[in-house]
């Protein structure tokens, strides 16, 4: 039942027409990222997932500029096999507490509206709202 509320909650977001990034927050190990998987693996054709606990060197992506083209340059030159493409891809940032840059890049990817970026994480003490 949690399962299909969540991903109903998931398809209304990509169904919305200027949508924001989705910030799924939670306790760990409570589902938050299989759910997201598995949403990814029925809407769209291509997922590319960054989780920064177990891959903070992927922080770097987020260390220059953060306009929206220069993280997915970045994103493209660090995974070549993924196909980064607007509408088709599905970009999650998991344990985005990890990593107060890609934080801050909530707000550019929610101007832009070009990609779909979902996020996760524990984010306690962190204020979202400037995203």
């Amino acid at each position: 039942m949690l399962k299909r509320k969540a991903t109903t909650f998931i398809k209304n977001w990509l169904d919305t027409k200027d949508k924001k990034c989705l910030v799924v927050q939670g306790a760990r190990q409570t589902g938050k990222t299989y759910i997201i998987e598995r949403f990814a693996e029925e809407n769209f054709e291509e997922l590319l997932e960054i989780n920064f606990k177990q891959m903070p060197s992927a922080m770097d992506i987020f260390a220059g500029d953060l306009t929206v083209d220069n993280m997915i340059m970045a994103m493209r030159f660090r995974f070549p096999e993924k196909k980064i493409v607007p509408g088709k891809t599905l970009i999650f940032l998991d344990e985005i507490q990890e990593c107060q840059e890609a934080i801050t890049s909530l707000k550019f990817w929610a101007t832009d509206n070009r990609y779909d970026v979902i996020t996760s994480g524990s984010l306690l003490g962190i204020d979202y709202k400037r995203a």
